[in-house]
């Protein structure tokens, strides 16, 4: 797919949903102002093959803000590009050429995305140098660090690890004393989340007793479930995609290992993880962090626009393409203008925000402070286990 694509899912939806014909781009350098542009363009960096409800949820608050009269009184136009790259897997050379492109050729006001936190540290210089506001899918505590025109919308990996590191080693939880963890080398978001999780659970008095790690492209973890099993920890933390969180499970428990499987928000996908093998029992009562459940009460409208418009529910990376769109046109609106500082200073400055989650406000770090989710596999079916506030 050429990275000039929009996304199939979007070729239909964005003429159809408009309520008028696409209007023909103007592309400028200066985007302080909408006097020489018929639209506001908006780039969204989104692999085709991995969380595609990222891109999802954002065309849903594109087409709320559209239907409501726009922002600043245009419509806003998604260019919407590809950085899977021609390994099959999302690229950071790709992200990069992806969002100089935006920026310098397209004249974007502002890019949504990438969805790994690899990628997304790439993207960030990019944004900082061109000064465009960035705000990926991303969890990855240093992916801010790039620059102040980068913010995230989910918790960072930091703030899952030790709720999840609490969750495990609390007695009226699941009183665990032994964990190990699992995770992919070379991924920011991986590593970042299992040493989190291990310097979380240690702090707390629990006993790290194994640490595996995998390359990417993996599917045989042999070698690795056998240290963990003789090892016998109580949670087993996977810091891994979807993809491979089913293959770990599955080879774990034909291995016999009896622990607990736990994990971050990198789970939540429920396609990929819960539609892709023939027996779900190795999930069973598997437990992972999240920013988002369908069946919490504040995401009610949310998750019915999602539904109507998709036939199918919102998942956790849905809930941040959302919130994502969302925040920035909150921040464009309440600027007054496309100046990319002032828009930047804008989405700082946001406070109780309600959307498909609640974000109170931005830290100095520019991650939101926010509440966690724990969701449980049960009966096959992601399910709301509880809600830890910040």
């Amino acid at each position: 797919m050429s990275t000039r694509t929009f996304l199939i899912l979007f070729a239909i939806l964005f003429t159809s949903l408009s309520g008028c014909e696409r209007v023909k781009q103007v592309v400028t350098s200066d985007t302080s102002t909408t006097d020489t542009v018929s639209t506001i363009n908006i780039g969204v960096i989104q692999p085709s093959g991995y969380y595609t409800s990222f891109a999802q949820g954002a065309e849903l608050a594109r087409t709320q803000i559209n239907n409501s009269g726009g922002l600043l009184g245009k419509q806003i136009e998604f260019i919407v590009m590809d950085n899977q790259g021609e390994r099959l897997v999302p690229d950071a050379e790709e992200s990069v050429k992806i969002a100089k492109t935006l920026i310098e050729q397209e004249g974007v006001v502002a890019i949504l995305g990438p969805i790994f936190s690899s990628n997304s540290m790439q993207v960030g210089p990019v944004a900082q140098q061109l000064q465009r506001p960035l705000i990926p899918g991303s969890a990855g505590e240093r992916v801010t660090a790039t620059g102040d025109f980068v913010f995230l919308v989910v918790p960072p990996t930091p703030v899952q690890a030790a709720v999840m590191a609490q969750f495990a080693s609390n007695p009226s939880e699941l009183g665990a004393m032994t964990a190990a963890t699992f995770r992919e080398v070379d991924s920011v978001y991986s590593e970042n989340l299992a040493r989190a999780f291990e310097e979380s659970f240690q702090e707390l008095g629990g006993e790290i007793v194994a640490t595996e790690v995998y390359q990417y492209g993996d599917t045989t973890f042999d070698a690795q479930l056998r240290n963990i099993k003789a090892a016998a920890p109580d949670v087993l933390f996977l810091a891994t995609v979807t993809s491979d969180v089913r293959l770990v499970c599955a080879q774990a428990r034909d291995m016999g290992i009896e622990a607990v499987f736990i994990g971050g928000d990198s789970w939540d996908e429920p396609e990929n993880l819960l539609s892709t093998l023939d027996d779900n029992t190795s999930l069973e009562s598997a437990y992972f962090t999240s920013n988002f459940n369908p069946k919490l009460p504040h995401a009610a409208k949310f998750v019915e626009a999602y539904t109507a418009l998709f036939m199918t529910p919102p998942d956790g990376m849905a809930a941040s393409g959302y919130d994502a769109m969302s925040l920035l046109g909150i921040a464009i609106e309440n600027a007054q203008t496309l100046d990319p500082a002032s828009v930047r200073d804008a989405i700082s400055n946001i406070t109780d925000y309600k959307g498909a989650t609640l974000i109170s406000r931005y830290d100095a770090n520019r991650h939101p402070i926010k509440s966690v989710v724990i969701n449980t596999i049960r009966n096959g079916q992601i399910e709301l286990y509880k809600v830890v506030e910040p």
